[in-house]
Parts: C-alpha cells; structure tokens; sequence
C-alpha cells in the first residue's frame, strides 16, 4: 500500500510542476505586456499616430540664438540676484 501512495503522490507532484509552469508562462507573458512601450513604427503601424507626426523637429539658426540669448539673460539675473 505504501509504494501505491507514493506512486500517487508522485504523479500528483508532477502534475502540479506542469501546471505551476504553465502559469509561470502566463504570468511573464502578463508582466512582458505590461512592461512593453512600443516604438514609433509601432504606434504607427497601429494607428495610434499619424504618420507625418513621427517627423524630426529641427529648430532654425535663429530660434537656437533667441534661445541662447534668454538664457543667459536667465542666467545673469540669477547671478546678480545670488550677488546682493
């Protein structure tokens, strides 16, 4: 009766391995979708963006100067106010 039992107890444990490895697959697949941003041809591709959107912003000569020029303004406020 004794090797009957442990026969049992056996199948029983290894049937439980299948299915802990299973859910063990399910639960990476979960954590993998959660984690998962997907690119910009991805977002493309599945509409969630317009095309013409994904293009590289470039910033003329100009408005780099302007930009330039504000922030050392910035700068030298902060400067003479850190000074008094």
């Amino acid at each position: 009766m004794v090797p009957e039992r442990q026969r049992l107890l056996e199948l029983a444990l290894k049937g439980l391995q299948v299915e802990r490895a299973k859910i063990d697959e399910e639960i990476a697949q979960i954590k993998n979708q959660l984690n998962h941003q997907p690119t910009g041809a991805e977002r493309e591709a599945a509409g969630m963006i317009p095309a013409a959107s994904l293009k590289k912003r470039t910033m003329s000569a100009a408005a780099r100067r302007k930009i330039s020029l504000a922030m050392k303004r910035r700068y030298a406020e902060m400067r003479k106010a850190t000074e008094k």
